[in-house]
């Protein structure tokens, strides 16, 4: 219910934003108005590799660092003025993050305290919202920054389970890896993300210019789906009668976040 409510107040917040923004320009700066014969709308096409990390506050858990990822998609943007944009459309985002932990690994009828690292790939189908301020053109350059909200929706996921422990038959650490084709259990299906960025467009020919940028997205809802493995005194996880890790009432807590460049062309 908690997490329900944080996406209906940022979403409120930001159709409430964009609304004052657009009533502002269009009534109180007249000069600012688009001529008669300027277009109010135009399409765009990006690519935009990212890095990509969880970041957690959950004790016992911690992030193991940022991996690449990727979306494409097709930009929709309309003008308010000739400097201020609603920037919006739908984006393919293949998305990663890490978690380091402690759990257990049932090798036959033996139960070992294991250190686990779960890689997660997510996918999503992303629906952004923002508002974009833009210079007049500088020569063939045009300045720009942004502000807004993604919204995703996970549709697959995978994931790879790595897990180090103690053989008792070996004398060695051993390692063992157990690939899952559907982690969608494990992880929540919507996220909302704050996004922030700057970039630089580049009048190729009257309407189509290129784009360079870069965004940091933020997000805030929980990502993760699973609970928390409880350890005793020594930090080993506690196993129960039939060899399976014990869990807490409390859930796992890991946030999304990522660095994207943004490369594409408008038309």
């Amino acid at each position: 219910m908690i997490q329900k409510t944080k996406v209906l107040t940022f979403i409120l917040f930001g159709f409430i934003f964009l609304n004052l923004s657009a009533q502002d320009n269009f009534d109180n700066d007249p000069v600012a108005k688009l001529p008669d014969d300027d277009r109010s709308f135009r399409f765009g096409l990006h690519f935009s590799p990212n890095l990509s990390w969880f970041k957690t506050n959950t004790s016992g858990y911690s992030s193991d660092g940022s991996t690449m990822g990727f979306s494409f998609g097709l930009s929709f943007e309309y003008f308010l003025s000739k400097n201020y944009l609603v920037s919006t459309g739908f984006n393919l985002l293949n998305a990663k993050g890490a978690l380091k932990y402690k759990d257990v690994y049932k090798k036959g009828a033996i139960s070992y305290s294991a250190d686990v690292v779960s890689d997660y790939k997510p996918q999503y189908l992303q629906i952004p919202l923002q508002l974009k301020l833009r210079t007049n053109e500088i020569g063939y350059f045009t300045y720009y920054g942004t502000f807004g909200f993604n919204m995703d929706f996970s549709f697959k996921s995978k994931a790879e389970y790595a897990y180090t422990f103690q053989d008792i038959a070996l004398p060695y650490t051993s390692q063992e890896t157990i690939s899952s084709n559907d982690a969608s259990a494990d992880l929540n299906w919507i996220n909302l993300a704050l996004v922030i960025g700057a970039g630089v467009e580049y009048n190729i020919s009257g309407n189509t210019s290129a784009f360079f940028g870069v965004t940091f997205n933020n997000g805030f809802i929980n990502q993760m789906d699973t609970k928390v493995v409880e350890l005793d005194a020594s930090g080993d996880p506690l196993i129960d009668s039939s060899g399976d890790p014990v869990f807490s009432e409390k859930d796992v807590n890991a946030n999304l976040n990522y660095l994207a460049l943004n490369i594409g062309i408008y038309f």
